[in-house]
């Protein structure tokens, strides 16, 4: 339920209801409010997630045209991965979040993208994910996750939540170069 705004006016606590004048009926206390799956779905969307960050080889920040690109995702430390959990407090009640990755999609930054796919990427030479580029030039490569999570309130069994949210990672530059072979005569 994306755009789920929580009503200010609302009770978030035990509310006390008035005395009942003496001799007139006793009043029903009002009731007391109570965590919603809306409340959860909105802490999840409101939850610091890790950025992906694409790690990208040859390092260095330049690679050759037509030479595959490996890429895979390194997590931003300022945030919760896939797979830590976040705990907040609503309504009294401790609700842990745990991300999970869904998918990734990887721009190349001259139209090139894969995905989206459920790999995080590898390193040479197993690595999945992978663009040649076809032209040199200057481009910023960078990775959007996809997170759908799951919530367990009051320690309770882990359910899966109903939505997803779309994390995008900085972008990392990488300069593609043409290379010229040519022979010198040594002798």
């Amino acid at each position: 339920m994306p755009g789920f705004i929580p009503d200010p006016a609302a009770p978030v606590g035990p509310v006390q209801a008035a005395p009942a004048a003496p001799g007139a009926p006793a009043q029903a206390a009002p009731p007391q409010p109570v965590l919603t799956e809306a409340m959860i779905v909105q802490a999840f969307h409101t939850t610091p997630f890790a950025k992906p960050v694409a790690e990208v080889q040859p390092v260095g920040g330049r690679t050759l045209v037509t030479l595959p690109t490996y890429v895979q995702i390194a997590w931003d430390p300022a945030g919760f991965e896939p797979g830590e959990i976040s705990t907040v407090g609503l309504l009294g009640h401790a609700v842990r979040i745990r991300p999970v990755g869904r998918s990734y999609v990887y721009d190349f930054g001259d139209g090139g993208a894969v995905g989206p796919t459920s790999s995080m990427g590898g390193p040479y030479p197993t690595g999945d994910v992978t663009y040649p580029y076809p032209k040199p030039g200057r481009f910023a490569i960078n990775v959007t996750a996809t997170y759908s999570g799951e919530y367990s309130v009051d320690g309770g069994p882990w359910t899966a939540i109903a939505d997803t949210v779309q994390i995008p990672g900085p972008d990392q530059p990488i300069d593609v170069r043409t290379s010229r072979n040519e022979l010198i005569d040594q002798g």
